[in-house]
């Protein structure tokens, strides 16, 4: 599972969402160009990726963005000057070009997962990594839980047979181990933003809906959603948790999933900007 897919990063067509003013997008332009992102000429005829800056908060309205053929990036403006943070510039950029995405230079940690009982360490590493780092503990906390559910995701969702049936998703409760061919690798490391946690498994098939309909769950009680199987909760307690979320899809040969768990308090967390950003190689 290592990140040896090469992708020609799309166009991107800049679009400032209605919580900022439009002359943030003149403002913003060099600051994605610096990072290296294709930001097409306003008015451009050709065709590109739609990147929303937007002032981070995630709300219902943002669904629709997200639940289309080619899912809009959502980038929040918590820099200085309103601008986008470079840690997240440069993750949206390696997200694009199919490069790794925990920034380089980090001393990363890497499981293999095949028991169900693995999702359980690698909850507590990443915790203490978090404490080992200097992090609170209730950031420790956030961390062991987002790494428990993008480890469960990609351990037990992602798994299907060669019909697209789901293999582990549905009976959660009584799995043990997946098949070996099934395993699913996790890492994690700190880094500029937080801890970045990140799962992969080789199925590739993660759509965006999940996520839409995390975001428009925004506001109102968690549900449980069993239509895909057992992880209701866990797209939204992701959601909630992380300061980014970036997800890159290459279909039918992996999902690279990642969440950066910010420094600081859990408190009023959920309300706090963030960065959605989903990929799917064409």
């Amino acid at each position: 599972m290592s990140a040896s897919v090469h992708l020609s990063a799309p166009g991107l067509q800049l679009i400032a969402d209605a919580s900022l003013a439009p002359q943030v997008l003149e403002r913003a332009a060099p600051t994605l160009a610096l990072g290296g992102l294709p930001v097409l000429a306003p008015g451009s005829r050709v065709g590109g990726r739609e990147l929303y800056l937007f002032d981070g908060r995630l709300g219902p309205t943002h669904a629709a963005l997200l639940d289309k053929v080619s899912p809009a990036l959502l980038l929040a403006t918590r820099g200085p000057g309103g601008l986008p943070s470079a840690w997240e510039v440069s993750l949206l950029g390696s997200l694009l070009r199919g490069e790794p995405l925990i920034p380089a230079g980090s001393a990363v940690a890497k499981l293999w997962l095949e028991q169900v009982e693995d999702l359980k360490g690698a909850a507590s590493e990443a915790s203490a990594l978090v404490e080992a780092s200097g992090g609170s503990r209730s950031m420790a906390n956030l961390a062991a839980e987002v790494m428990h559910e993008l480890a469960a995701n990609a351990l037990l969702d992602a798994p299907v047979d060669g019909q697209g049936q789901a293999l582990y998703a549905y009976r959660r409760e009584s799995v043990r181990a997946v098949a070996p061919e099934h395993v699913c690798q996790v890492s994690f490391a700190m880094g500029e933003g937080g801890i970045y946690l990140e799962a992969v498994d080789l199925f590739g098939r993660l759509t965006p809906s999940p996520l839409a309909k995390a975001v428009a769950s925004f506001g109102g009680r968690m549900q449980v959603n069993a239509s895909g199987g057992g992880a209701g909760l866990g797209m939204r307690r992701i959601l909630e948790a992380c300061e980014a979320v970036a997800v890159r899809v290459v279909p039918g040969r992996e999902t690279r999933m990642l969440g950066v768990v910010g420094f600081g308090e859990a408190r009023r967390r959920a309300a706090l900007p963030k960065s959605l950003l989903y990929f799917k190689s064409e």
